[in-house]
């Protein structure tokens, strides 16, 4: 039998899954990608991801060549009872208000193109592989704390077994990793039997060129997304008597204008909002689908997946690396797990009220950027996610577990762009000398990567609301770990940093 060893093996080869691969080979990490499949999926399934995935897809470089993929559309979601009504309700998904809260906005792009792109990228990585065809048939020793076994089923059904320190499932919500390691799942796992026709037909005299994002069809309870160039669409209807059976028929009702539709294909599925009861049990844990699944609705899903592995990839680094201490990979579970079941809550509301007909008042850059992490390695802050008012219009805040508000630096770079391969100590006041000397010293005792940023322009210190003498320290995933208290002379700053750094790295 052969054998192949890699630090990670990350199982699942769709977006969150390759993103994963993408962000452990760019801090070191040998990772080896695997995926049952031999191509990717012909069908759309998702379509799109919002600003906080294109920041993350932004951290490993990606993001670009996302874009220049993607399906040109006007960034509002419109509500119609059908294509030969006006609007009802026209409401913006990206524009300028939005850029103020990131450099990045949402990115139309069906789920088999961004995961072409995806794959592009991991084969173009030294620390990276990608195997398809291989599937996981038995994973052996996670329990223990040293070498996984995971033995795999290739294209030709020869067994391999692959050897690692880690193994990742992100290989969807029938995750064989899951499985594997035991871990139950809970939820509502029949929220509506749905339907998805997939289809061609001309509709920019109704709709403009480039489209609207989103379309919400009243009259039949449906929406439509445009997918592919080429006219190419989905129509999602609930799958219920009276809702004719001929997938033409039912486009044709659903549009209610003469045209001609060509059917490419028509899906059934049920809805469902579930979570696994933990996100790690040994040296496996869970990322994607794999650890939570919820309805189309919000756009939560990939995104969300997508933040998992930005939180877990440097946490495996730092374990990998030795300057991760015990508590550090053990805090992923204590982040992602009350974040995914605060997004499964929001998220089975807007489905459910969306299938009843109402708008939910619901700000989704709440779930986008607006959750605050709390763990062992998280300096305390006041409020949580149960504080949160999704009603309310989003306000990036900048305290311990926030993700780091976007401004721009005094060079032309966002705040966002000092996340990925680091941690950032940021300060709005121009004393670097003392902080990058600090910085120095702490890391003497604590090796993690760190930079050091001074930005004395006003709008970083409004930002994140710091005053000269103060400062704030970065994650590699772009959240804040700690804040300086009240200005301090140079010589106190060693120990401060020393210490920040050592509780944010799990020491």
């Amino acid at each position: 039998m052969d054998v192949v060893e890699t630090e990670v093996l990350v199982v699942g080869a769709g977006p969150v899954g390759v993103t994963l691969g993408l962000l452990l080979a760019d801090l070191g990490v040998s990772t080896m990608v695997i995926d049952k499949r031999t191509t990717v999926s012909v069908l759309p399934r998702a379509r799109g991801l919002n600003a906080r995935g294109a920041e993350i897809l932004r951290m490993v470089g990606v993001e670009a060549d996302v874009i220049r993929r993607a399906l040109p559309v006007r960034p509002e979601l419109q509500v119609r009872q059908d294509l030969a009504h006006e609007p009802t309700i026209v409401q913006a998904t990206g524009g300028d208000t939005f850029t103020e809260v990131s450099p990045c906005e949402g990115i139309a792009i069906s789920q088999d193109v961004l995961e072409s792109v995806l794959r592009e990228h991991l084969q173009r990585r030294d620390r990276a592989e990608l195997r398809t065809g291989w599937r996981l048939t038995r994973l052996s020793d996670a329990e223990r704390g040293g070498t996984c076994r995971s033995f795999v089923s290739d294209a030709q059904g020869a067994t391999r077994e692959i050897r690692s320190r880690f193994v990742v499932g992100a290989d969807g919500w029938r995750s064989d990793v899951r499985s594997q390691l035991g871990i139950a799942t809970t939820g509502d796992d029949d929220l509506g039997r749905m339907r998805s026709v997939r289809f061609a037909a001309r509709l920019s005299a109704w709709l403009g060129d480039p489209p609207p994002a989103f379309i919400r069809l009243s009259g039949i309870d449906g929406f439509l997304v445009a997918t592919h160039p080429g006219d190419r669409w989905v129509l999602i209807v609930p799958e219920r008597d009276g809702l004719d059976a001929e997938p033409g028929r039912l486009v044709g009702a659903a549009l209610g204008v003469d045209v001609t539709v060509e059917v490419l294909d028509d899906t059934r599925w049920v809805a469902a909002v579930r979570q696994a009861v933990r996100f790690t049990q040994g040296n496996g844990m869970l990322a994607g689908d794999a650890a939570h699944r919820v309805t189309p609705a919000g756009a939560t899903g990939i995104t969300s997946g997508m933040a998992d592995a930005a939180n877990l990839a440097w946490k495996l680094a730092g374990t990998l690396q030795g300057w991760g201490g015990p508590h550090l990979l053990g805090s992923y579970g204590q982040e992602r797990e009350p974040v995914a079941t605060w997004i499964g809550g929001a998220n089975l509301r807007l489905w459910t009220d969306s299938q009843q007909g109402r708008q939910t008042p619901v700000e989704l850059r709440w779930l986008e950027f607006g959750y605050r992490y709390r763990s062992a390695i998280i300096a305390p802050a006041a409020g949580g996610l149960d504080d949160i008012d999704l009603a309310s219009s989003f306000t990036p805040r900048a305290e311990p577990g926030d993700r780091a508000p976007h401004v721009r630096l005094s060079d032309g770079r966002s705040t966002i762009d000092l996340a990925g391969r680091q941690f950032t100590l940021l300060t709005a006041d121009d004393e670097v000398a003392a902080w990058s000397r600090a910085a120095d010293l702490a890391g003497a005792t604590v090796a993690a990567p760190l930079a050091v940023v001074s930005d004395p322009h006003p709008q970083v210190g409004a930002a994140f609301h710091l005053e000269p003498g103060q400062a704030v320290l970065i994650r590699p995933d772009g959240h804040l770990a700690w804040r300086s208290g009240v200005p301090s002379p140079a010589h106190d700053r060693i120990p401060i940093v020393r210490t920040a750094i050592a509780r944010a790295t799990g020491w």
